[in-house]
């Protein structure tokens, strides 16, 4: 017989043994009144158990249930099953240095290239796609499924998500957070390095995370011009220059992996995948033991409770306990505190908003809701109809500055709110307000890919594009565009609301579970006069229907944080 958790007798026994050694050995005070002999004919003979046998009773169930906790268990058999599949996280570095074309056509699209061929290659492991520059994506979990792997990858457009800048440490505690902890990490980047002239804080960081990298270095030692947007990038009238990164090889055989340049076939990748499937944590032939156990935990907790049974029925029926005075109050104290949470005023308060959003009277809604809020401990949902209402009354501003403030836990929750955050912000106008109006949008979009919220987005973009051609005193060239579906007059999706009036209901029958719905405007769109980097991009909104949406990684901890690279 052993022990799966022999903790609990190492750590409880000891103080519980010297808890009873004290307990009785402790003369009764009334005793030493007494002679020894006369004090036991005093005594009256109630044929009940002793104190001193109901504290040896108590002791021997502890222990017991002590011993329960322990888990005894019996080996019954070796059973023999088959290993778990290995797994190979690939990165693809998506920073602005990727576009540069001294690999045909350019650095990315060479590594995504690679990607394909490893898919291919890939037999029965399996492979989970990242990629990152100064954040960290998720493309595709870990999947033996060659054929989702190449419609993710192949939909996949990276030059969407171009970053200047390149965070390997924010990589690594990413991907180290998306896997299972304890068990060894094999990490393939496809990178040209950046230009650090060294990766120390990422070795270190990587040895002790227990990650093995291997490394496709997807650049040339010659290395070319710096583009962005299709132009040759000159700070102060001088090109950059970005070259593959010589410490790139390091920062492999440091940690344990191999490293290879990209060439024009695919020994490159066939190597690599050689290096890792010979060095992969795999069981003997395929196999590993694991032992079936007999729980005999049932025996010890069985007797123990059969013990207290007979401890606590024998009990004198004129022993009383003794709460302390302080105990009773607190608990009086705390009673109270909870009736008054539960009084029924609270739903008397939510009805009242509810009612009062109902007969349009926006401005004491907001009040009532954000009243019951705050007596039910900031809920979001009541905080998230305090702000709508202010939006519906037309106090964009306090609408804002409270939708900013929710921290829903539910994701449709945080969905809805970062949406209507991006209308309150895009209501307000301005040039600050439309940018925070943007990142809201851009929020909203990692969390779920929303058509309406990518309307507004481009709208929102369009009104800041037109808002500094005009501060720059440029010209309009505008294009007419039919109106959206579902648009207010501003050209705006119109905010999102649940149930009939607007409000999130509840449980206690004001509560919707299908979460926020988009609401129809009513009435005719006014046709939006655009310029053409609006009609531009309403035009390429059809394009990128079927592109992989990507969900970012945030870290649980890396050291040094957002280091990113320049380049």
């Amino acid at each position: 017989m052993t022990f799966l958790h022999p903790e609990f007798l190492y750590l409880m026994l000891p103080p519980v043994l010297l808890l009873f050694y004290f307990i009785l050995t402790q003369k009764d005070p009334t005793a030493e009144l007494f002679d020894s002999g006369i004090y036991t004919r005093l005594l009256v003979n109630e044929k009940r158990l002793s104190l001193r046998q109901r504290n040896i009773i108590y002791l021997i169930a502890l222990v017991l249930l002590i011993t329960a906790m322990a888990q005894p268990v019996i080996t019954e058999a070796k059973i023999r099953v088959k290993a778990p599949e290995k797994t190979l996280s690939v990165a693809l570095d998506i920073s602005a240095s990727m576009q540069t074309g001294d690999l045909y056509p350019s650095r990315l699209a060479v590594a995504k290239a690679k990607l394909l061929q490893l898919i291919d290659a890939a037999e029965a492991e399996r492979i989970g796609i990242l990629a990152f520059g100064k954040d960290v994506y998720a493309v595709s979990p870990p999947s033996s499924d060659k054929a989702v792997l190449r419609q993710m990858t192949e939909h996949f457009k990276p030059d969407a998500y171009a970053e200047e800048g390149t965070d390997l440490m924010a990589l690594l505690a990413a991907a180290r957070s998306v896997t299972e902890s304890g068990t060894r990490l094999d990490l393939l980047l496809m990178t040209d390095g950046g230009d650090r002239p060294d990766f120390s804080d990422a070795i270190a960081f990587a040895k002790a995370s227990n990650i093995r990298l291997f490394v496709l270095g997807t650049a040339t030692p010659e290395g070319a011009p710096l583009e962005k947007k299709g132009s040759i990038f000159l700070p102060e009238g001088k090109p950059v220059v970005t070259r593959l990164n010589p410490a790139l090889r390091e920062l492999a055989e440091e940690t344990g992996g191999a490293y290879r340049s990209a060439d024009a076939g695919s020994e490159d990748v066939a190597a690599l995948m050689a290096a890792w499937r010979g060095s992969a944590e795999r069981g003997a032939d395929g196999v590993k033991e694991i032992n079936r156990y007999g729980q005999l935990f049932i025996l010890p907790l069985g007797l123990a409770l059969l013990l207290l049974l007979v401890a606590t029925s024998s009990l004198s029926r004129r022993q009383t306990i003794a709460v302390p005075p302080a105990f009773l109050l607190g608990l009086l104290l705390l009673g109270n505190g909870v009736a008054v949470r539960a009084e029924p005023f609270d739903y008397e308060l939510l009805g009242e908003a509810k009612a009062l959003y109902a007969s349009k009277q926006y401005a004491r809604a907001a009040n009532a809701f954000y009243r019951y809020a705050k007596r039910s401990d900031n809920d979001p949902r009541a905080l998230y109809d305090s702000a709508h209402a202010l939006y519906r009354a037309g106090n964009y501003e306090a609408a804002a500055a409270l939708w900013g403030r929710i921290r829903p836990k539910e994701r449709r929750l945080q969905f809805d709110t970062l949406h209507n955050l991006g209308n309150a912000h895009a209501m307000l106008g301005g040039e600050e307000h439309l940018q925070a109006a943007i990142k809201a949008y851009q929020r909203a979009l990692y969390l779920q890919n929303d058509p309406q919220t990518r309307e507004n987005l481009e709208i929102v973009r369009g009104r800041l594009m037109r808002l500094m051609r005009e501060k720059l005193g440029l010209g309009n060239g505008a294009v007419s565009l039919p109106p959206q579906r579902g648009a207010n007059a501003d050209g705006l999706s119109r905010e999102r609301t649940t149930g009939d009036t607007g409000v999130a209901k509840r449980e206690d029958g004001a509560s919707d579970e299908g979460g926020p719905k988009p609401s129809e405007a009513s009435g005719e769109a006014v046709p939006q006069r655009l310029s053409d980097f609006e009609a531009a991009m309403w035009m390429k909104r059809l394009q990128r229907q079927s592109q992989t949406h990507l969900y970012r990684i945030t870290p649980s901890s890396a050291e040094g944080g957002r280091n990113a690279d320049p380049w």
